[in-house]
Order: C-alpha cells, then sequence, then structure tokens
C-alpha cells in the first residue's frame, strides 16, 4: 500500500507536475507551428511542381498538343472544349472586329470631313478670328453693362420689394406694418447702391434693374445657342482627332484589338493550364502512371508533384496524430492538475493526506508524450528532406512512406500506410543502395536488385518463403 504524504509534499510536487507538463506542452506548441510552417512551404513546392507538369503537359495550343494532353491525362473537358478550337474561334471574331473597326472609321471621317462645322471650323472658331468666337465676345461686351446693373442691385429683400410693386403707387403696405419699414430700409440701401451720388427714387430704380435683367435674359439665350455650337463643333473635331490616331495606331499594329489579338494566345494557354492543374490536382496520377512513364521528362514531373503532395499529406498526419493528439491530452491533465491544487489549497483540506502515485503515472504520460514528440520530429525530417522523387514509381504497389523515409520510420498512425500493409501482408521494401563508383565521384546513385531505384515488392506466399530471409519495415 503506498504511503500517504502530507498536503505541503502534495502541493510541492504538484508545483513541479505543472511546470513539467507547461514545458511539454510548450514544446508542442512549438513542433505543431513549425509543422504548420513546413506544410505551408511543401504546398508552396507542390503548387510550383503541379505549373511546370501542367506546363510540360501544355506547351501550347495546337491542335495535336491538345490531343496528345487529353489523352494523356484523360481531361474530357478538354475535349468537349478544345482550348485550339476555341482560341481559333476567339482570334477570328477578334480580326472580323478589326476590320468592321476600321471600316466605321473610314466611313465617320468621311461624314466628319463632309460636315459645314468641321470644313468651316477655323472661320467658325479660330480663337479671337472665328465668326462665332466674335459674335460670343461682342454680345458679352453689350451684356456686360446690364449684367453689372443686376449686381448692383443684389439684395436679400429685393425679390420681396418688387413682389409687393415698392416705389409704384399700387404698393399696399400699412405704415403699422413692420415689414413697411422693413422694405422702406431695404429701398434706401438698394438705391444708395445703385444711384452713385445722384438722386434716384426706387421707381426708377427698378425699372432699370427690370429693363436690364429682360436685356440680360435675352444676351444669355443668344450666347448659349453660340457657345453650345463652337462646343459641337469642337467635339466634331475632338473626334476627328480621335479616330485619326486610331486609323493611325490600326495601320501600326498598336490598336488595343490587335493587342488583345496578340495576347490572346497567351491567356488561352494560361487559362487551359489552369482548367489542366485543377484536373491534376483531383487526380490520382497513378490511374495514368503507364502513359505518363512513355514519357520520361513527364514523368519525371509528375512523380515530383506527387511526391510532394505526399510528403505533405505525410506531414499534416504526422503532426494530427503525434502532436495535436498528444497536445490535447496533456493540456487535459494540466487543467484537471490545476483544479485540483486549487481545491486542496483550501484551510479545509490542511490535515488531508495525499497519495503521489498519481504523479509517477503523469510523469510516465509526460515521457510518452515526449516519446511521441521525438517520433514526430526524425518522421518530419526525413519527410522534409526527401528530394529523390525520379525513384518514385507512379503505381498502385508502391508506397512512397517508405521511400520518403527510407524505410526508417514506421509509421502505421499514416492512414495510406497502415491500408497498403493490411492489403499486402508480405510486403517488404528494399533499401536503395549506392554504386562505389558513384561513391567515388560523389555522387551517390540508388540502385536495387531489379534495378529500380526503390521498390515496393509484393511476394507471394512462394516467394516470400523463398525470401523470408529479408528485413521489413
Amino acid at each position: 500500500m503506498a504511503s500517504l504524504r502530507d498536503r505541503s509534499e502534495y502541493l510541492s510536487q504538484a508545483g513541479q507536475m505543472q511546470s513539467q507538463l507547461r514545458s511539454t506542452i510548450q514544446k508542442l506548441d512549438q513542433a505543431q507551428a513549425q509543422a504548420r510552417r513546413e506544410v505551408s512551404s511543401l504546398v508552396s513546392r507542390s503548387e510550383r511542381a503541379l505549373a511546370e507538369l501542367a506546363e510540360a503537359i501544355l506547351p501550347d495550343l495546337n491542335a495535336s498538343t491538345v490531343e496528345a494532353a487529353i489523352a494523356l491525362t484523360g481531361y474530357r473537358t478538354m475535349a468537349v472544349r478544345n482550348p485550339a478550337e476555341e482560341l481559333q474561334k476567339a482570334q477570328s471574331k477578334l480580326r472580323t472586329q478589326i476590320t468592321e473597326r476600321g471600316q466605321a472609321i473610314a466611313q465617320r471621317l468621311v461624314a466628319i470631313e463632309a460636315e459645314p462645322r468641321f470644313q468651316n471650323r477655323l472661320l467658325l472658331r479660330a480663337p479671337r478670328t472665328g465668326t462665332l468666337v466674335r459674335e460670343i465676345a461682342e454680345l458679352s461686351e453689350f451684356r456686360h453693362p446690364f449684367a453689372e446693373t443686376l449686381r448692383q442691385c443684389e439684395h436679400p429683400r429685393l425679390q420681396r420689394l418688387l413682389d409687393v410693386e415698392y416705389g409704384l403707387p399700387s404698393y399696399s403696405v400699412p405704415v403699422w406694418r413692420l415689414s413697411y419699414y422693413s422694405d422702406w430700409k431695404a429701398g434706401d440701401e438698394i438705391i444708395e447702391q445703385m444711384s452713385e451720388g445722384k438722386e434716384k427714387t426706387f421707381a426708377e430704380v427698378r425699372s432699370e434693374y427690370l429693363s436690364a435683367r429682360d436685356a440680360v435674359a435675352v444676351y444669355d439665350g443668344k450666347l448659349s445657342k453660340l457657345r453650345a455650337e463652337v462646343a459641337s463643333g469642337e467635339a466634331l473635331e475632338a473626334e476627328h482627332t480621335a479616330l485619326v490616331a486610331e486609323r493611325r495606331a490600326l495601320s501600326e499594329g498598336k490598336h488595343p484589338l490587335q493587342e488583345q489579338h496578340e495576347k490572346m494566345p497567351e491567356q488561352f494557354r494560361k487559362d487551359a493550364r489552369i482548367q489542366l492543374e485543377r484536373h491534376l490536382s483531383e487526380l490520382d496520377l497513378v490511374m495514368i502512371g503507364d502513359r505518363l512513364a512513355q514519357a520520361p521528362q513527364l514523368d519525371l514531373l509528375a512523380k515530383r508533384y506527387y511526391g510532394l503532395r505526399k510528403q505533405t499529406e505525410y506531414l499534416r498526419q504526422t503532426s494530427t496524430q503525434l502532436v495535436e493528439g498528444s497536445k490535447s491530452a496533456m493540456e487535459q491533465t494540466l487543467s484537471k492538475l490545476g483544479h485540483e491544487v486549487n481545491k486542496y489549497q483550501r484551510p479545509k483540506y490542511a490535515g488531508k493526506r495525499f497519495d503521489l502515485t498519481q504523479f509517477d503515472k503523469m510523469r510516465e504520460r509526460d515521457r510518452r508524450c515526449l516519446d511521441m514528440l521525438q517520433r514526430q520530429q526524425q518522421a518530419q525530417t526525413a519527410i522534409i528532406a526527401f528530394q529523390a522523387y525520379e525513384h518514385g514509381r507512379l503505381d498502385e504497389d508502391f508506397l512512397w512512406w517508405d521511400l520518403v523515409t527510407d524505410g526508417k520510420v514506421k509509421a502505421n498512425y499514416i492512414d495510406e500506410v497502415a491500408r497498403f500493409k493490411a492489403l499486402h501482408p508480405t510486403y517488404k521494401y528494399r533499401r536503395p543502395k549506392a554504386k562505389p563508383s558513384d561513391e567515388v565521384s560523389g555522387e551517390v546513385a540508388f540502385i536495387d536488385d531489379d534495378g529500380d531505384a526503390a521498390v515496393a515488392v509484393i511476394d507471394t506466399f512462394d516467394s516470400f518463403h523463398r525470401n523470408h530471409q529479408s528485413d521489413f519495415s
């Protein structure tokens, strides 16, 4: 039976255990953050590899290239909406638009040049000498004194005085009304503004103002028509200038439609590759591995992309299974211990005796967690370091995990590994060997007994018994 200890010793060991658990959780946090960064890096590399693969499969939009890409990848959507044919249709349509635009420009220029407003542009609108310009200047000069009269009569109460006919015999506001004295004051102020030292009555000022207002209205009407005519002519000239510039751009091949025509093949290629990338990203490349093998360069690019996908998947699962699960368990343990410490610090538990073997269990749990973390770090190091994609195979009977980790890391927590081992109980991994000649040259070449770089061998039971001395991973 375990010996019981007093509260002070319990709280002391509990505090040490809390510090140890927090330290472990911090290490798990750091490992998790590092794994996320490495996954992000692998995703970026994978996206670049996918773009390079799509570009290699579809380097241009020649009909033969597109057909070959469809046959290789099985991307039937591209066959239904063939980008090479779509490009030809779009370019043909755009060439028609360019031709029609050129014709429309020519026709419009002929129409503009036949317009009297354009033919007589200098006569009508030349600065200082044009007929319309001179008329506007003369009318503006004639209008000026009348406008000046209106300006001198400006007053907040002017319209009120006009409405009640102030200064005329018909003005009927009674003298006892306050508005009578306001009208009187406003009238005197307007007379003072207008008289310029001359004695005038408001009736005279009223007459001058109304005459000036009518004259300004007449002049404004005439000036408005003349200015509209000038603006219309200037707009016609501006349109002619723009059309001439557009015609010149067409003749020099610099028109926006022509530039669009030149950029169209590259844009269509870009769009087609994006669609192909989406298809390849959703496709299990093992399905077309035999086709890719017939084109060594494409096969190598496909293996690199596929390998990066595998690395990303492996690293995510490694972090999830070995770090996230452990971290959650440790956080629960720390939380439970914290509640107990808070509880037993109360005075009423001063005499309580405690069994401290629970801390041995916590230390064992912490040790196992650190072991899991070490396994994750070893697996992560191997996954990140792998670059020998050319040694892989796009084959259902090939386990990329063993190639990536050189068969050195056990990983039944990886779904693919567990499933593969379950389906192939006699599987063994043959570790590649270095050629002596390559070691001398400073480069290491990977070989195996069957001539492949790294092989996942599926033996029959007979071959298994013949090769039972081989090691298993």
